[in-house]
């Protein structure tokens, strides 16, 4: 197996929470099972570490990077300069196949919202990897997937928490409309809108629990929120 696919494996296995943040991995143990020998194992751990998603401590080695508040909260910011620049990018070169592709995932997020919150996660992050790629700026894309993939793990416990899936029907059909008929203002006020709003519910949830250790107990926000 090549360094690059296991660096995709693993970094599937932190989005979608197989690997967690801050647990340590066992190089010797990931290296059986991916049938390799360490040297391909340790070109991938420093790809990851490059990209923040993995860091080394020293006597315990490669551990999954856990954010803190600011550290979130940064990364939202970040994804405020990325993103909606890359939907109104999209909305010049979508085309009626892309749109097409892109409404058969929101219909798979719709027939998953309420039964499969994981599998409707993963197509949540590919609604808008896609959507992103679509906008044709590659060094724009590698910062957004690097932001997506430190957050991914965090923002699907606040989906499970805040019935974020259910909430987020309309605005995505109503971007895909954006998208569909060229409205570049739409579709980058929902983009920005979107995650204005996951930043508030962010920063309010921080402030409820500024003294705790704990990196996931800032999404635990009220689900009547």
């Amino acid at each position: 197996m090549h360094p690059d696919q296991i660096v995709e494996l693993l970094r599937r296995a932190v989005r979608e929470r197989i690997i967690l943040p801050g647990q340590s991995l066992n190089q010797d143990e990931l290296a059986s099972r991916f049938g390799v020998s360490r040297i391909p194992l340790r070109e991938a751990l420093r790809t990851l570490v490059g990209e923040g998603l993995v860091v080394m401590r020293p006597g315990v080695g490669a551990v999954i990077t856990e954010l803190r508040g600011k550290e979130l909260e940064e990364l939202f910011e970040l994804r405020l300069q990325l993103e909606p620049p890359l939907t109104v990018a999209a909305v010049d070169r979508i085309s009626a196949n892309d749109v097409a592709e892109l409404s058969s995932i929101l219909e798979k997020m719709s027939d998953l919202a309420t039964a499969d919150l994981d599998g409707w996660a993963s197509q949540h992050y590919l609604f808008h990897r896609r959507l992103f790629e679509l906008a044709g700026k590659r060094h724009a894309l590698r910062l957004v997937t690097q932001v997506q993939n430190l957050v991914e793990p965090y923002s699907r416990v606040h989906v499970s928490l805040v019935g974020a899936a259910q909430h987020s029907k309309t605005e995505h059909t109503t971007l895909l409309d954006a998208l569909r008929v060229g409205d570049k203002n739409v579709a980058e006020e929902i983009t920005r809108n979107s995650i204005l709003d996951a930043l508030a519910r962010l920063k309010n949830a921080q402030q409820a629990s500024q003294d705790s250790d704990d990196p996931l107990a800032l999404l635990l926000v009220d689900r009547a929120q």
